[in-house]
């Protein structure tokens, strides 16, 4: 087997380790601290904290990057940064490992109706505009 054939077949399997174990396993966090640390992710999320939640929720994913609901709040925090589009990004990470998830679809109907209503619109034609003008 070639050398780069062998690194090829290792970063695969590694790969393939890393997707399915979460650091929270491989350094033996027990389940207790991580559900500690959501309860305060979304306690700062809910104070209005954004900042903070944030960096939580990142670490949350760190920690478990299979777990819907970190990503349903970070998303949640980035829409309040008015970060839409990184919010979709998160939603569509979470639907990844949890199809179907309810409030993932519905974040996901959420942020795209919000963009949809806020494209530009057409410029008004002049006629209209002078009809405007007149009423005031």
């Amino acid at each position: 087997m070639s050398t780069a054939r062998f690194r090829s077949t290792a970063t695969t399997a590694a790969d393939r380790f890393l997707e399915n174990t979460p650091m929270r396993a491989i350094l033996g966090i027990p389940p207790e601290v991580l559900d500690q640390a959501m309860a305060k992710a979304y306690c700062l999320y809910q104070a209005g904290r954004l900042a903070d939640a944030e960096i939580l929720c990142k670490g949350l994913l760190a920690a478990d990057h299979r777990y819907w609901w970190a990503y349903s709040l970070y998303a949640a925090v980035l829409q309040k940064l008015g970060r839409s589009n990184e919010a979709l990004v998160q939603v569509e990470c979470g639907l990844r490992f949890e199809p179907g998830q309810a409030k993932l679809v519905a974040m996901r109907a959420q942020i795209l109706g919000a963009a949809a209503s806020t494209k530009p619109r057409a410029p008004a034609r002049p006629r209209m505009m002078a009809i405007v003008a007149e009423a005031r």
